[in-house]
């Protein structure tokens, strides 16, 4: 596992708008997470509560939604 910086694109649900970003990349995450800004500008709609360890251990809940990068 490792982490390397990305450029990519975070899009709407539908694929019609994306919105470029730098991110930082963990080979060994399921999930990612996107300023909510971004998101909300895009139209991206939350759909549930999750509760997530982080690399530290500790516990976190942060709202999730689906989109396409």
């Amino acid at each position: 596992m490792g982490l390397f910086n990305v450029a990519l694109e975070v899009g709407n649900a539908d694929g019609t708008r994306f919105e470029s970003v730098h991110a930082l990349v963990d080979t060994g995450a399921t999930f990612t997470i996107v300023p909510a800004e971004i998101l909300r500008a895009l139209g991206v709609e939350r759909d549930r509560r999750g509760a997530f360890e982080l690399a530290d251990g500790s516990l976190r809940s942060f709202d999730v939604g689906e989109t396409r990068i």
